[in-house]
């Protein structure tokens, strides 16, 4: 497994923020949000999901995920209660496959990432939305202006129709810009997705 760039918070708040990157390395935006759960106290683990330097297809990079989170609960310094899957575009997609296929994670992010693909292929032969009955974590969802009202509308169907616990934020922006060229959406965002953690994870 591609080794996990680690950033232990100056003021640790119990938390565990396992970020997964969709390509072949970690991305500036990526770090930046692995930045931002550091400062915010979290025990941070970086990993992008891939295997030398190439992106994988999702049932590869999810195995990769599964697998990394297995290890991160074997982890002594991490509490499975406070344990969250986190990433930006298909990193957030491929840590909602993550939850969807092994339990142990107390919430996931998607910040930015489809679960609905225009078309299907090799690499993506799944559309992610129908795994979410499988879902076994609260679901933070940031959308940007590029997935249409009905794309959003089958996903907050299929979450309410399977009872799952859920959180759509609308983006005023493109999910891409997360964490990378829009600070007013990254802080919007960044507000309402810690006001959701401390929700579900009662961080102190």
């Amino acid at each position: 497994m591609t080794e996990l760039q680690t950033i232990t918070p100056s003021d640790a708040n119990g938390v565990t923020a396992l970020v997964f990157g969709g390509e072949g390395a970690l991305s500036a935006a990526d770090l930046a949000l692995c930045e931002r759960f550091a400062a915010w106290g979290a025990l941070t683990l970086g990993l992008p999901l891939s295997k030398d330097g190439e992106a994988l297809s999702d049932r590869d990079a999810t195995s990769l995920a599964t697998a990394a989170l297995e290890e991160t609960l074997a982890r002594d310094d991490v509490d499975p209660e406070r344990l969250v899957l986190a990433g930006l575009g298909r990193g957030g997609t491929l840590a909602v496959l993550c939850a969807c296929r092994r339990d142990g994670a107390a919430c996931v992010l998607d910040l930015g990432g489809p679960l609905i693909y225009p078309t299907l292929d090799e690499s993506r032969s799944v559309q992610p939305l129908e795994m979410l009955l499988n879902l076994s974590a609260p679901l933070f969802m940031a959308l940007g202006v590029e997935v249409s009202e009905e794309d959003r509308g089958w996903v907050e169907q299929a979450l309410s129709q399977f009872a799952r616990t859920y959180n759509i934020e609308p983006l005023s922006a493109g999910g891409d810009a997360l964490f990378s060229t829009d600070e007013a959406a990254t802080e919007t965002t960044w507000e309402a997705a810690t006001a959701f953690l401390q929700l579900h994870l009662e961080t102190p």
